[in-house]
């Protein structure tokens, strides 16, 4: 659209709506004053997801639905809680439809994958895998393919619960991940949009060609359908890393180990890069820092020093830190040693660690005058914490109400207190220290698409 005029068109006037029965239509989004040209999106939020057969745009006036591309993301589903589902099935021969014998879906009777003791496997093949589940079977025939590729299930090995395999080697190909479980008698095991992913480790020789591993200043390539891992302590300071198909971080037993990784550029282009996910959270350490100075080559919309995500999907879980932002409970005076934050609420306990770093903010006109501290000692954790450390503080750092028209109709007052919040993470992104804090001069991770296809 080109101008307020266009735009008038849109506001109010043009709206989705949801319908069963191609009549009666329901409202579900009018198009405000955030329209904009190019891509423009709406999330419904969980609890308000719409469920119709027909979706339509209408337009009230003239002009008013020239809307050039839609694209819709959901489910399609059965609109139905029951346990199980009956239908008919129709065979359409020369466009007569014939009604088939009925056939019914049932949750009982269908074996559900919860869990598999490894995401992971090498290209090499040789992996013991075990799925775990219900309603497998003990006696029927269960065949396992991941990415078309048989995985060998150990003969007696498997149970009501429990299915173990033994996987094959898999040359490259440029596919999608896809894992199958079937059961003779019972069909598909519900993998619930779990899968097994066939991986090239940093470490083997042969993810190289049987040559030497990357060195320093030089460039990864990862094309679609292949998934890299980096499993070793330590990376050169790469060029350039370009994820069309996966980078992915897995995290080590040992919660202190700690992996780092070095690059000038790295781009997410129609791949994925995975630091840990949502419901496998990356455990141990890592460190990620990006080098690169203001003069230094830029690549394309991004720049450098960057993460830069297009069409593509950044996943970054660490540990969860319930608390990571609190306050003072008291001014901190200079030169003081120890801070006391505000009361814990609902029953909470900080988790904040001796070694840990905190930073409290500033309560003078200066954004400088933030101090960054480790933590000596905490006590008293589920009622009102008491930080100390070693270097006394150099500024001020109030806490406390204010009022002001006191005794006056007008009286008022206002709660100030200076923030304190938790540093320390255990993966983390950062600039390289050599220029990032003396040119101000910072790491980023920019997402870039027409639409909402990077995540």
């Amino acid at each position: 659209m080109n101008g307020s005029d266009a735009k008038a068109k849109y506001v109010n006037n043009l709206v989705f709506q949801g319908s069963d029965d191609g009549t009666a239509f329901t409202d579900l989004w009018t198009i405000d004053d955030s329209v904009h040209e190019g891509w423009n999106s709406k999330d419904f939020e969980a609890g308000s997801l719409p469920s119709y057969k027909i979706y339509r745009f209408q337009g009230k006036t003239s002009g008013s639905c020239r809307v050039g591309e839609v694209r819709l993301h959901g489910v399609e589903s059965i609109d139905s809680d029951a346990t199980s589902y009956e239908c008919t099935p129709k065979l359409l021969l020369d466009g007569v439809k014939t009604p088939l014998e009925k056939v019914t879906y049932d949750a009982a009777s269908t074996p559900v994958l919860t869990s598999m003791s490894s995401r992971f496997g090498s290209v090499l093949g040789g992996d013991s895998v075990t799925f775990t589940g219900t309603g497998f079977s003990t006696s029927a025939t269960t065949t396992v393919t991941i990415d078309n590729r048989v995985c060998t299930v150990d003969a007696g090995a498997a149970s009501i619960t429990g299915i173990t395999c033994t996987t094959s080697d898999k040359p490259y190909v440029p596919d999608e991940p896809k894992l199958e479980i079937f059961i003779e008698g019972k069909g598909l095991v519900a993998t619930k949009g779990q899968t097994f992913l066939y991986i090239y480790k940093w470490s083997d020789s042969e993810t190289w060609g049987g040559d030497l591993s990357p060195r320093e200043g030089e460039a990864v390539s990862i094309p679609k359908g292949q998934h890299l891992l980096v499993d070793v302590d330590s990376t050169p300071k790469l060029s350039f890393v370009n994820v069309e198909g996966s980078l992915i971080f897995p995290p080590n037993s040992d919660p202190n180990h700690l992996r780092t990784f070095d690059a000038h550029f790295i781009l997410v282009k129609g791949g994925r890069m995975e630091v840990g996910t949502e419901k496998n959270r990356y455990t141990s350490k890592l460190t990620i820092t990006m080098w690169s100075t203001k003069f230094d080559p830029n690549i394309p919309i991004f720049g450098n020093k960057v993460i830069g995500v297009n069409y593509g999907q950044l996943d970054m879980h660490g540990i969860e830190r319930p608390i990571t932002w609190t306050d003072l409970d008291a001014t901190a005076e200079k030169g003081a040693t120890s801070i006391t934050l505000s009361a814990m609420k609902d029953g909470a306990t900080l988790d904040w660690a001796v070694g840990e770093e905190i930073v409290i903010a500033p309560t003078t006109f200066s954004g400088r005058d933030a101090e960054q501290r480790t933590i000596l000692s905490i006590t008293d954790a589920d009622t009102k914490p008491v930080i100390t450390f070693k270097e006394p503080l150099l500024t001020k750092h109030y806490a406390g109400i204010q009022t002001f028209g006191a005794g006056t109709a007008n009286e008022d007052s206002i709660e100030m207190r200076a923030e304190v919040g938790l540093l320390t993470r255990n993966v983390k992104f950062q600039g390289d220290p050599e220029h990032s804090p003396d040119n101000q001069y910072g790491a980023v991770i920019i997402c870039h698409s027409p639409g909402d296809e990077t995540t």
